[in-house]
């Protein structure tokens, strides 16, 4: 563990090591494929990754990629995530979902005030941040801060975090609901309902609901406001070493969602393929048995599944090395560029749900089984989809509003 007492102060960071680049990385992914693939029915009856299984994790740096260089992170653009959530995925939906949301919230941690980036990494630079975006908590002004209490659901991963962060909605002078804030708050503080999990997929995750029953008071630097995430106007982008705060979140964060989607996807061609090759056909006509491999429809599903995957992940990876060089140049996008990239997001995850369930309608019967892992894949990659930021025709809607000149409504 990176022991940080005393956190890098001015441009202490500059010294640091360099960040592994992408290829280190996806290598260190593939490594953990094994080990994750054969713990991944494990990880759904527990209902979270191990312990052990996130200490590995972190050794290998999966943790980090997103997070702010100033705090041990490699603070690397989207794209990587990307990538190595890909990788993750391949084995274990649940897992790479959980890696892949701890990327994002240590991105989103960029965006608070210094001070409390300073108390969340102090004891550790590989303590993980978790948080709840949905605004279903109360809260009231205190001198310095507010009191902040309620029930928070889908907190993935939230078994191994060290902070917190929970929403509400910020009361203006007259006590009607004026902007949504985000409340990083220490773990010890906040409560875990351990029954609040129970699911048909993804179950793996471990997003349970975090609540408060009496309020927590939470000081103003552990604040920040949706306004100034939609703003670009958070505190982060003020301080040198924190390069992913100059990405908007509301652009490229469900791309941290859709890697582990694209992974399933190829993890489920991946167990297709070695299992037709191997499936003897029955049939009651004498003779008429033979091996699935032989069958054009198996073949066809194959190469249906493999363009749907391919064309998808390209086409992210396609689409965002322009934009992110332009804001590592600190260049704004465009409004059709940030839609562009949503759109992408969302085809991706449509495809990926597509060449799952086409892939499990062609394994027959026994795909059924429990021991089966397309099954898994099956119900996994169908429950991450529901996600309110993976809605394919709101997002494909931002499309339409944008070459019709009319105004969107819905944030990109």
């Amino acid at each position: 563990m990176n022991r940080m007492t005393n956190p890098p102060q001015a441009d202490d960071w500059l010294s640091m090591e360099p960040a592994p680049d992408v290829d280190e990385l996806i290598e260190r992914a593939a490594a953990l494929r094994p080990m994750l693939f054969d713990r991944a029915a494990q990880t759904e009856r527990d209902q979270c990754v191990s312990k052990e299984v996130t200490a590995e994790l972190v050794r290998a740096g999966l943790y980090r990629i997103c997070q702010p260089r100033r705090f041990g992170g490699y603070g690397l653009p989207p794209s990587v995530m990307l990538q190595v959530g890909f990788e993750l995925g391949r084995a274990c939906g649940s897992t790479a979902w959980c890696v892949m949301i701890g990327n994002v919230n240590a991105w989103m941690t960029s965006y608070w005030p210094i001070e409390a980036q300073q108390e969340i990494w102090a004891e550790s630079s590989d303590d993980l941040v978790i948080g709840t975006f949905v605004p279903t908590g109360n809260c009231s002004p205190a001198p310095g801060g507010y009191h902040v209490s309620g029930r928070w659901p889908f907190g993935s991963n939230c078994d191994h975090a060290a902070w917190m962060f929970v929403g509400a909605a910020l009361p203006d002078a007259d006590g009607k609901p004026a902007d949504v804030g985000w409340f990083m708050i220490p773990r010890a503080e906040l409560g875990i309902d351990h029954d609040s999990w129970r699911v048909s997929g993804m179950q793996g995750t471990g997003s349970k609901t975090l609540f408060a029953n009496d309020p927590l008071f939470v000081p103003d630097h552990r604040i920040i406001r949706f306004s100034d995430v939609m703003r670009g106007t958070t505190p982060g982008p003020k301080e040198a070493g924190l390069d992913m705060s100059m990405f908007a979140f509301t652009t490229f964060g469900a791309l941290g969602l859709v890697a582990p989607l694209l992974g399933m996807a190829q993890g489920a061609l991946d167990w297709f393929s070695d299992t037709m090759q191997k499936k003897v056909k029955t049939s009651l006509k004498p003779g008429g048995a033979g091996t699935a491999a032989q069958s054009p429809f198996t073949q066809t599903r194959i190469g249906e599944a493999s363009a749907a995957i391919d064309s998808a992940f390209c086409l992210l990876l396609a689409d965002l090395a322009p934009v992110e060089k332009k804001v590592m140049e600190e260049q704004s996008l465009t409004v059709t560029e940030r839609i562009r990239i949503r759109r992408d997001i969302g085809f991706a995850a449509a495809q990926s749900v597509r060449a799952v369930n086409l892939l499990f309608e062609g394994a027959g019967a026994s795909a059924a089984s429990l021991d089966a892992p397309i099954q898994r894949y099956w119900r996994d990659i169908n429950a991450a989809a529901r996600h309110a930021t993976l809605d394919v025709q709101t997002i494909y809607s931002l499309v339409g509003q944008d070459r019709l000149g009319v105004p969107t409504t819905s944030p990109f």
